[in-house]
C-alpha cells in the first residue's frame, strides 16, 4: 500500500469500517448534523473528534494507521478533521472549481518540489456510486506536480481527473498533495464522510481540537500523542519515549 500511495498519491481501503461501527458512526452524525443544522443544511465540521468516542476511535484505526506511519514515521499527530455532510443541491452553474491540494500556505511558502508533510484519511460512511452523488475527484500521480492549470473551456475536470466511487464503509488515505475536489451532488442521497488529516509533531495544528488534560488523561497512550498530549514543546522536536509511544507499535 506505501508503494502504491507513493505512485498514485492515494489508496483505496474497502470495508475499514464493519457494519457495527458504520451503523454507530452513522447515528452519532446524524446527531451532530441535527445539533448544528436543524434544516438539514450541508455541514463542514472543524475539529469535531472530541464530539463523541466513536470519532476517537478512529484516530488509531487499525487498518489505515500502519499506513500513516509508513508515509510519516511515528513523530505524529493528527493536526485537523472535518466532519462533512453534502445533501442533494441543484445543478451550479457556471461549475465552481474546487480543485487543491491540502496544506493552505505550506504550498505557497515552500520551494519546489513540495514534500509530502502530511497524510488524510477520508472514511465514508454513505455509497458514493456515482459522480453525481458528490463524488471526490482526484487525479493519480498529481502529488508530483505543483501547478494545476483549468481547463481553458472554463470547465472543471482537468485532464486525467477521476471521481472516487466507493461503499460506505470505505477509507481513503490521500498524500495531501495530490490535486482533488469534491464535485456536486445532484442526486438523491447525503453524502457524508470524516476526514482525519495527520502530520510531523513539529508542524503546528490546522484545528483546535479544544480537548482538554482531564480528557486527554483518561485516553490509551498512543491516542493521547495522536490528539496532541505533550511533556513540552522540546519533545515534539526531540522526543521521548513518553512523548510518542506510537514508536513502540509502529516499530512491531
Amino acid at each position: 500500500m506505501l508503494d502504491e500511495l507513493d505512485r498514485n498519491g492515494y489508496v483505496v481501503i474497502e470495508g475499514a469500517l464493519d457494519g457495527p461501527r458504520l451503523a454507530r458512526l452513522s447515528s452519532v452524525v446524524d446527531a451532530v448534523w441535527r445539533s448544528e443544522c436543524p434544516g438539514g443544511c450541508e455541514l463542514h465540521r472543524l475539529a469535531f473528534v472530541g464530539l463523541d468516542t466513536a470519532f476517537v476511535e478512529l484516530v488509531d484505526h487499525p487498518l489505515t494507521l500502519p499506513l500513516v506511519t509508513a508515509a510519516l514515521g511515528w513523530n505524529i499527530y493528527l493536526y485537523h478533521c472535518h466532519l462533512d455532510i453534502h445533501p442533494p443541491g441543484p445543478v451550479v452553474i457556471p461549475p465552481v472549481w474546487r480543485w487543491h491540494q491540502d496544506g493552505g500556505r505550506q504550498n505557497v511558502e515552500l520551494p519546489s518540489p513540495r514534500p509530502r508533510l502530511s497524510v488524510k484519511i477520508g472514511y465514508f460512511l454513505t455509497d458514493v456510486s456515482d459522480a453525481d452523488c458528490g463524488a471526490m475527484w482526484l487525479i493519480p500521480g498529481s502529488h508530483f506536480q505543483d501547478t494545476l492549470a483549468r481547463p481553458r473551456d472554463g470547465g472543471v475536470r482537468p485532464s486525467g481527473a477521476l471521481p472516487l466511487l466507493v461503499r460506505a464503509g470505505t477509507a481513503v488515505v490521500l498524500d495531501r498533495r495530490l490535486w482533488h475536489a469534491r464535485g456536486e451532488n445532484v442526486s438523491q442521497m447525503t453524502r457524508k464522510a470524516l476526514f482525519y488529516a495527520y502530520t510531523h509533531r513539529w508542524i503546528q495544528p490546522r484545528d483546535d481540537l479544544e480537548l482538554d488534560e482531564s480528557f486527554l488523561d483518561g485516553l490509551d497512550p498512543v491516542r493521547r500523542q495522536l490528539l496532541g498530549a505533550a511533556t513540552g514543546a522540546i519533545g515534539r522536536w526531540i522526543p521521548t519515549q513518553a512523548d510518542v509511544p506510537l514508536r513502540t507499535r509502529a516499530t512491531h
